[in-house]
């Protein structure tokens, strides 16, 4: 038995602490192998741009590019020739929501760059039509957790997607989760088709059976991803990046 559909995170999942070392080699050669076998795609699902994660694959030399992407955690593209190619009725559904949402919350927004920007560890920066913060200590994580939080708390609409330092503010409709879904429903795939990994608190939203049968994460993951994909019965790796993704897929699938 084989996915049909392989969802991963970019950094920290694929990606190790060397980055000088090539690109998740393991992995790759499971993907090579799975497509002599059959059909498979490959989707990463990332906070960073489209550009960004170009760049970076194109840095790692990675041997072949995703089918379809996810970037800055809401927007849908397919591959086409190492180039994105906007799903356009997602994406402009996407934008509209998010302008009237960032539109509506203007003053929360200020209100957030203001009582959190306001930490010495904690810098406000312009992000995906709106703004986002960057925490340079523990110190100032907790501090914006908490003052995110009690801001926020009476807005349910409003979620915030964190990524180790970083935080990004979003419409609670649209994460990786939403776009995995997406993605499985232009494909005609469900979960049971459907392989999932990735290490930090932006991945935890596609990392449930609700989108994946086969779930798992690296050992330098979170330790909430930890948490979550052992409560959902997922792999968790014995080795780091996508050492443990390659680990992860042998073990479900060799």
């Amino acid at each position: 038995m084989k996915p049909l559909l392989v969802c991963t995170d970019f950094d920290g999942t694929l990606t190790e602490e060397d980055s000088s070392a090539p690109l998740a080699p393991g992995f790759f050669q499971w993907l090579h192998s799975a497509r002599e076998k059959g059909g498979v795609s490959w989707a990463v699902a990332t906070g960073r741009s489209w550009e960004g994660l170009r760049e970076a694959l194109l840095h790692h030399h990675a041997p072949v590019f995703p089918e379809w992407i996810v970037t800055v955690e809401r927007e849908i593209h397919r591959v086409r020739d190492r180039e994105a190619v906007p799903v356009e009725e997602w994406n402009r559904a996407c934008t509209e929501v998010h302008e009237a949402l960032f539109g509506r919350h203007s003053a929360i927004l200020e209100r957030i760059e203001k009582e959190v920007g306001s930490h010495e560890d904690v810098t406000v920066i312009p992000d995906a039509g709106a703004i986002g913060l960057v925490v340079d200590s523990p110190a100032g994580i907790a501090h914006a957790e908490k003052k995110v939080r009690e801001i926020l708390k009476d807005r349910p609409e409003i979620h915030t997607v964190r990524n180790g330092p970083y935080f990004r503010f979003a419409h609670a409709d649209y994460h990786k989760g939403s776009c995995l879904g997406h993605v499985q429903k232009l494909l005609d795939l469900g979960p049971a088709s459907t392989f999932i990994a990735g290490d930090n608190l932006n991945d935890l939203s596609m990392l449930t059976r609700r989108y994946g049968r086969y779930l798992a994460c690296p050992s330098n993951s979170h330790e909430d991803v930890l948490t979550q994909v052992k409560k959902e019965g997922g792999y968790l790796a014995r080795t780091p990046g996508g050492t443990g993704i390659a680990e992860a897929l042998n073990h479900f699938f060799c």
